[in-house]
């Protein structure tokens, strides 16, 4: 199911690369100054963010630009959050570039593919249990990411994945 659909689209040359500081997250900094086209990176990080919290449907209120990450996988963005932004656990992301970025983000929740690794008997009793595999047990749940880790970890359990959200420290 579709949670929220986000985009936006800027003028490169209009974003400077002093919002470095104030909108990346560490990692992303640190890749930000790995990069060549540093203005190029930072404007399609803004956009990307921009993008991410329309498709929230909060806009940036209660939020700040560091509590979301967009990193890198084989080329591909990977969404790292550190905070819970609500019910979701996939963040589809398609960035293009020129003279302009334009970012669009797509939140879905999917049943099931949160894999946790614990008791059993435990994970019967508080959530649907839809099958194990080498990585744990693949479980469905109306938790958001830190909630259920932060329920795991209380019981001596652990969240080994959630959907394909990074869940930053």
């Amino acid at each position: 199911m579709i949670i929220g659909v986000g985009v936006d689209i800027l003028e490169i040359d209009r974003v400077p690369e002093k919002f470095a500081e104030r909108i990346l997250g560490k990692a992303e900094k640190r890749l930000f100054l790995a990069r060549n086209r540093r203005k190029e990176f930072i404007a399609g990080r803004f956009a990307l963010k921009e993008a991410f919290f329309k498709a929230l449907g909060t806009g940036l209120n209660g939020h700040s630009f560091t509590d979301v990450e967009f990193l890198e996988s084989g080329g591909r963005p990977v969404v790292c959050v550190h905070k819970d932004f609500g019910f979701f656990n996939y963040v589809h992301v398609s960035l293009s570039h020129d003279r302009f970025v334009v970012a669009l983000v797509v939140l879905e929740k999917r049943k099931g593919d949160i894999i946790v690794e614990g008791d059993e008997d435990f994970l019967k009793e508080r959530f649907e249990i839809l099958g194990r595999s080498t990585e744990g047990w693949e479980i469905e749940t109306s938790l958001p990411p830190f909630a259920l880790k932060k329920l795991l970890e209380n019981s001596n359990c652990r969240l080994v994945r959630y959907g394909n959200i990074l869940i930053g420290e």
